[in-house]
């Protein structure tokens, strides 16, 4: 569904109407998937085993999947489109689902280490905070950027994006 999500982003630079359904349908389809109780999805699925002996919750495969495809970088960019109100509840929705089980305490805690890891890269390139970002050139990709929470694993598809 990530990988369908960009396609469509990658290789229709203006979203009809019908693309940004499609947007926002497959952005329900993993909210509704996200919202099963964990009760229910035993029954579609047995809970796995990890290599350390204890088990796995079908929600947090999903939810580690999602993140492998970079479903962050991915709603971050829609949040950028200008269509973005014909998916945003959806996506407010998606997020808290996504979020649901973590402590406040922790997701601030990791947020400042992020805003930390932002302003120690900004200063080492002797950027201003006040300076807009040059816009890059080429095949970058907003979605494919490396943030200071990306890992060496995450791999995209090179193609060319332009705005929504």
């Amino acid at each position: 569904v990530v990988e369908y999500m960009k396609h469509i982003l990658e290789w229709d630079p203006k979203l009809s109407p019908h693309k940004c359904d499609q947007i926002n349908n497959c952005l329900l389809l993993l909210r509704n998937i996200l919202h099963i109780p964990e009760s229910h999805a035993h029954f579609l699925m047995p809970r796995l085993q990890s290599g350390g002996g204890h088990q796995v919750s079908m929600q947090n495969t999903i939810l580690w999947n999602l993140f492998i495809q970079s479903i962050d970088k991915l709603l971050l960019y829609l949040m950028t489109c200008p269509q973005r109100s014909l998916w945003g509840v959806t996506m407010v929705q998606l997020i808290a689902l996504i979020y649901k089980d973590q402590h406040v305490s922790t997701l601030q805690k990791l947020l400042n280490l992020w805003f930390e890891a932002s302003l120690s890269e900004s200063s080492d390139d002797n950027e201003s905070n006040t300076t807009p970002p040059k816009q890059a050139s080429g095949d970058s990709s907003p979605m494919l950027t490396s943030d200071p929470t990306s890992d060496s694993s995450d791999n995209g598809s090179g193609g060319k994006k332009e705005s929504c």
